[in-house]
């Protein structure tokens, strides 16, 4: 079995303020203490957030990062990871929580699975204050997380970012792209280096994650082009997954939100080709049907407000 003292739990912070000191507090109530905590400060601006972490940064079993520029959040996670002294690593999103017994179901996890390179189980969804549901851990692969929803357009992506995972998966991946920033899905495009290395991974199924959705920003931020650039950094992982298709639709979707016409025509004449073939599904249709000027004014309001 793991030793528990081999946890780091890793907490990036920027304006969550007093959210930040729950966070915290529900790392100090496990049933199994961590070795550490490590908070990285990414440079916040606000005075509350600064002011808690000068505070939590005189206690002992904290361990303060200061970003003297903001990054965005692969750069504070990389930073994080890199401070921690921890065999496993625990990532925990300042305006979420950690069940009481989470670290001791991570430790028990890790301790059957010798071989893991990460871990990922049951969590809480609380989409707003007072409705909580429990999304069970269930089996996953590339195949399953990178393909579409059935009669949608979204992705069935399903893993958690925060999934406890080795230091020594981090360092093999080669980190959190830097290059990534809160409009990109800079923690699934570092899962999918992890599971096409391969690496090993199971499933626990006790509840280790209480997600706090509605306080979070970042999801807000994502649009086609998030998913344009996964598609087109990772397209070989689609096709070896049988999923090229896929990569197709996404990549003609980006190309109508941004407008360029030339990719429109280029990626629209890709997916056909994945159709004479049979490779397609219902969303391939739909990606195909779908006008560019349909998007334009979203488009127009997320560079208004990012």
């Amino acid at each position: 079995m793991a030793d528990s003292s081999t946890l780091s739990v890793v907490i990036t912070c920027y304006r969550e303020g007093d959210l930040l000191l729950e966070a915290v507090e529900s790392v100090r109530r496990q049933t199994q203490p961590p070795l550490e905590i490590v908070i990285v400060n990414d440079a916040s601006p606000s005075d509350r957030t600064n002011q808690i972490c000068r505070q939590l940064e005189t206690e002992s079993d904290i361990t303060l990062v200061w970003q003297t520029v903001n990054g965005g959040p692969s750069i504070a996670r990389n930073a994080g990871f890199a401070a921690a002294q921890g065999d496993i690593l625990v990532p925990l999103d300042a305006d979420d929580l950690l069940p009481v017994d989470a670290l001791s179901h991570i430790q028990q996890a890790f301790g059957a699975h010798p071989d893991a390179g990460f871990i990922y189980g049951s969590y809480l969804c609380q989409r707003h204050p007072g409705d909580t549901r429990m999304v069970k851990a269930a089996p996953i692969s590339l195949n399953s997380l990178l393909r579409s929803r059935r009669f949608s357009l979204s992705t069935n992506w399903t893993l958690i970012g925060t999934a406890p995972l080795r230091k020594s998966l981090w360092e093999t991946v080669g980190h959190s792209d830097p290059a990534l920033g809160a409009e990109d899905l800079h923690d699934l495009e570092f899962w999918v280096r992890a599971m096409a290395l391969p690496c090993g991974y199971y499933s626990t199924p006790a509840v280790i994650y209480i997600w706090r959705k509605y306080l979070g920003s970042n999801s807000r931020k994502v649009n086609p082009m998030s998913w344009y650039r996964v598609a087109q950094k990772h397209f070989e992982v689609y096709r070896q997954n049988g999923l090229e298709y896929r990569a197709h639709e996404l990549l003609l979707l980006g190309s109508k939100w941004s407008n360029h016409r030339e990719d429109i025509r280029r990626h629209r004449r890709d997916l056909l080709a994945c159709i004479a073939r049979g490779n397609f599904q219902l969303s391939s249709l739909i990606a195909l049907a779908i006008p560019a000027g349909l998007f334009q004014p979203m488009a127009q309001l997320a560079k208004r407000f990012r």
